[in-house]
């Protein structure tokens, strides 16, 4: 069946983000996503495919596994999909699903009852890239929870969505928090703070095995706010030995991230 007006028009309004906080709608591109998707439990609306996406006998397979989800599934033109999509090449698929979203309550009580636990929280973030990436370091290195900033871009950013590269569905998450007030609640449970900056006094590799870590990334030009830097209870740096003015954010999140999974799980 061919995609209806109404549908198209649906795909087209949600690469706005206040249209997609104002439905509670968002965009998956990609077979590999929109799987993860049903796999994580996430209520896809309808999907559209192009003659493109049935290139071979697997893509068929996938449009009959979501029949079988009762999902419902529409025809789409290789002009109008182009006119939707955000990636470069697409594969010919794209769907519409609801937002999800983790509680407060249901974060903590995940957190108090580990005795280790390591938290990431993101100031203010920008770049949809970097914070996608930043997702995939975070299920990579079995992190618990991530606080995105209100200011930070949008996790359903479809940018975003495909730099995690599925991630988004394995890593709980809070977005547009007042990360201070956040920050001071962890502190009442006893996480210690570590803001990461180049002029942190203390490298990250110094650090004790503490049970219950947050570790802050800032800003890809500001880096970590003063206010958060006043709270921490050490400003830790990753250290050069070579020339480099800086470190892309999502690397130093990788490069801090490994080092705390090889302290927690063992080398």
């Amino acid at each position: 069946m061919k995609i209806s007006k109404r549908k198209y028009s649906q795909l087209q309004l949600l690469k706005n983000k206040k249209y997609r906080y104002k439905t509670g709608l968002f965009i998956l591109e990609g077979e590999r996503l929109i799987a993860d998707a049903i796999k994580f439990g996430a209520e896809v609306s309808f999907v559209a495919y192009s003659e493109r996406f049935l290139k071979d006998q697997q893509s068929q397979e996938f449009l009959n596994y979501l029949k079988n989800k009762k999902i419902e599934i529409y025809e789409i033109g290789e002009d109008e999909l182009e006119k939707v999509s955000e990636v470069e090449t697409s594969q010919g698929i794209i769907a519409v699903a609801k937002m999800f979203e983790y509680s407060w309550d249901d974060v903590v009580k995940n957190v108090k009852q580990k005795e280790h636990a390591t938290v990431v929280a993101l100031d203010e973030i920008s770049d949809p890239g970097n914070l996608g990436t930043i997702f995939r370091v975070c299920d990579w290195f079995k992190s618990d929870l991530i606080l995105v900033s209100d200011m930070s871009v949008d996790v359903f950013n479809p940018k975003t969505l495909r730099a995690t590269m599925g991630s988004v569905f394995n890593v709980p998450f809070l977005q547009n928090v007042d990360l201070k007030n956040y920050l001071v609640e962890l502190k009442k449970l006893g996480f210690k703070i570590f803001s990461t900056a180049p002029s942190g006094k203390i490298d990250f590799h110094e650090l004790e095995n503490e049970n219950k870590v947050v570790f802050v990334f800032g800003n890809e030009a500001r880096g970590v706010k003063s206010e958060f830097l006043k709270i921490s209870d050490a400003v830790v740096k990753i250290r050069k030995f070579g020339r480099a003015e800086s470190l892309n954010v999502a690397v130093s999140a990788g490069i801090i991230l490994s080092e705390r999974a090889y302290s927690i799980f063992g080398r």
